[in-house]
């Protein structure tokens, strides 16, 4: 009798120790990435009545975000996510733009405004189409800001700024929508110089786990074999 329910034990630890070496390789088999994309159009929209209708577009430009008392201009850029696909196994667990902020006390010559810090940036984000359009000026809701307020005048071109838009680049992708636009503005009067030695980029960190089903099979595997086994153990007559 004692060596039957010896066995069985072992049989059960064994069981349990195999589970646990499954689920820990499974963990281990968890797969972070970390994409830098570079936006497929940049451009400029200049609001000459600060009425939401962007009037003027000057395409390949993202310099100055400015506003005035009369107009307004948004730096704008739209990242293809056409080829940034996920299964549903892949999370995304944050996404950022971020740009080089190269001065705060520039002059916007489109629209006369400048020597001004404008004390915040802020981004907006559209479902976008690859093409610069005036209206995508209006087309954006807010999504984060920066305060720049403390930031002297001129600064280094890589001072780099973020702007976390990861609710916004979720749901893009969920919906499998091909272009993510985002337009940068600056949200008091003032204006405020965003070039630099590189693109604005959309940074997203994400993490791929491996499909649940896997770890159930297994554990399920191992407890039919442990019951085949088990059944070979008959306890001793008396």
């Amino acid at each position: 009798m004692k060596n039957h329910y010896r066995k069985v034990a072992n049989i059960a630890v064994a069981s349990v120790g195999t589970a646990v070496g499954f689920i820990l390789g499974v963990s281990e088999a968890v797969k972070a990435a970390t994409f830098s994309l570079e936006p497929a159009i940049t451009f400029k929209v200049i609001d000459l009545n600060l009425n939401g209708q962007g009037d003027i577009v000057i395409p390949n430009n993202f310099d100055v975000v400015a506003k005035g008392t009369v107009a307004q201009a948004a730096a704008v850029s739209e990242f293809n996510l056409g080829n940034f696909s996920f299964d549903h196994n892949t999370t995304i667990n944050s996404a950022v733009i971020e740009v080089m902020l190269h001065s705060v006390w520039v002059t916007d010559p489109h629209i006369g405004i400048g020597s001004i810090n404008p004390g915040i940036l802020g981004i907006f984000g559209y479902v976008g189409n690859g093409a610069a359009n005036a209206s995508d000026f209006e087309a954006g809701v807010f999504l984060s800001s920066v305060d720049v307020s403390s930031f002297p005048p001129l600064l280094s071109v890589n001072t780099s700024i973020s702007f976390d838009v990861t609710p916004f680049v979720k749901q893009r992708a969920s919906n499998g929508d091909s272009f993510a636009g985002f337009g940068i503005r600056a949200l008091n009067l003032g204006a405020a110089s965003i070039y630099g030695p590189s693109p604005p980029r959309l940074i997203v960190e994400t993490t791929e786990v491996p499909e649940p089903t896997t770890i159930l099979g297994s554990i399920t595997a191992i407890g039919v074999a442990g019951l085949l086994k088990g059944k070979k153990f008959k306890p001793a007559k008396k």
